[in-house]
């Protein structure tokens, strides 16, 4: 019964003329903003979660892409496209706009399986409610029981009778809408690529609950890590990555400030967010007066260039390589020495500042910080397949 909703279509003699809906051209107009403006901080936080879930295989990621809502790209296989939706009020019972949000969201797929003829390795349709197919309370808890811990995600073919009975018909409904001016063929449309998921999150910003499940998934990578983090460092790196997503992706995918973020700019801001700050002696070394200073420094350098991986290879590689030469057995005083001799090496690479003296610390400092933590730096790069 499924296959034939593949092989049934193949291109209409009427789509010959037709094209395929633009990204900016919505499936059906959206007028409530403060909907759209919460639909828009929901898709922030899915495609984070996806982002990280994918952090091994992962090249970069687009929030508003030129398709999707949510794209991410690979370096051994075809790009992920993710449609998102989302409801305000009551996430956990409302049931009344199940079938208008997965025919919306079907829309929109089928188009981008037509844009991309075919070139996708899955599609995805994400909800922040419960019950996205439309199920009895027996049928959820038998087989779409999400929580407020984790995102839950399924694939289309593991899906009970009824669910996926659910899903046709919504596709075959947008197929009808497509038609009407646009592509309305499913040839590319592949339902052993298609994945459904919810990550429970409500309308209420200040309802801590609504990032557990961003929390897990940061804290389940820092487990495959074989890293110990406290819940406060995960915290800081959860606000971290919200700011840093909302910063970047923060604009349409033809606007001025939207960038692509890219793994390497992903973990490298984690990195700085884990790794421990500089031993108490550094601190006690410091000219009097210049430590919060030290601090704007180094928040702009997290800001501006950390992303470039290059930075914290130099300085690991710079390190290693003057501990050879030194052949001393006293570690300890070697690193003192190379930061006091050899922070001026790496002024290039760093940002500039109007005062020498905080440029040199925050150098010396940022220096003291990497090869503290290279081990965890090494775990990670290794864990995430980051050269």
């Amino acid at each position: 019964m499924d296959n034939k909703i593949n092989e049934q279509l193949s291109l209409d003699v009427g789509d010959a003329v037709k094209k395929t809906r633009p990204k900016n051209v919505p499936a059906v107009k959206n007028t409530d903003a403060s909907a759209s403006a919460f639909g828009w901080r929901f898709q922030i936080i899915a495609g984070i979660i996806l982002s990280i879930r994918n952090i091994k295989e992962i090249k970069f990621v687009e929030i508003e892409g030129n398709t999707e809502d949510i794209e991410l790209y690979f370096s051994d296989k075809d790009p992920a496209y993710i449609q998102s939706k989302a409801i305000q009020g009551n996430i956990f019972d409302k049931t009344d706009v199940a079938a208008t949000k997965a025919t919306m969201a079907m829309n929109t797929l089928i188009n981008t399986s037509n844009r991309t003829e075919g070139k996708y390795s899955e599609l995805m349709y994400v909800v922040n409610f419960r019950n996205p197919l439309n199920l009895n309370n027996a049928d959820l808890i038998a087989s779409w029981n999400p929580d407020l811990k984790r995102p839950f995600i399924r694939k289309y073919n593991s899906l009970p009778s009824k669910a996926k009975k659910f899903i046709r018909a919504r596709i075959k409904t947008a197929k009808k809408q497509l038609e009407e001016k646009y592509i309305g063929s499913i040839q590319y449309f592949d339902l052993n690529r298609l994945k459904l998921a919810t990550i429970l999150f409500s309308s209420d910003e200040q309802d801590e609950v609504n990032y557990l499940s961003l929390e897990n998934v940061i804290e389940d990578l820092f487990e495959k890590l074989k890293l110990n983090i406290r819940l406060g460092k995960i915290h800081i790196i959860r606000d971290m990555l919200i700011t840093k997503y909302l910063a970047n992706a923060g604009s349409k995918e033809w606007g001025e400030k939207h960038k692509r973020i890219s793994k390497e700019n992903l973990i490298w801001k984690i990195i700085f967010g884990i790794i421990d700050s500089a031993p108490t002696e550094f601190y006690e070394e410091l000219p009097i007066g210049i430590e919060g200073e030290l601090d704007i420094y180094e928040h702009d350098f997290v800001e501006q260039q950390v992303e470039d991986v290059v930075i914290i290879n130099k300085v690991l590689a710079g390190f290693n390589e003057y501990m050879k030469l030194e052949n001393e057995r006293n570690r300890k005083e070697v690193f003192r020495r190379f930061v006091n001799h050899k922070w001026s090496d790496y002024k290039d690479i760093f940002p500039l500042n109007e005062d020498p003296i905080v440029q040199e610390y925050g150098i010396k400092m940022i220096i003291t910080r990497i090869i503290y933590g290279q081990r965890t730096i090494a775990k990670i790069k290794d864990g995430v397949n980051l050269k």
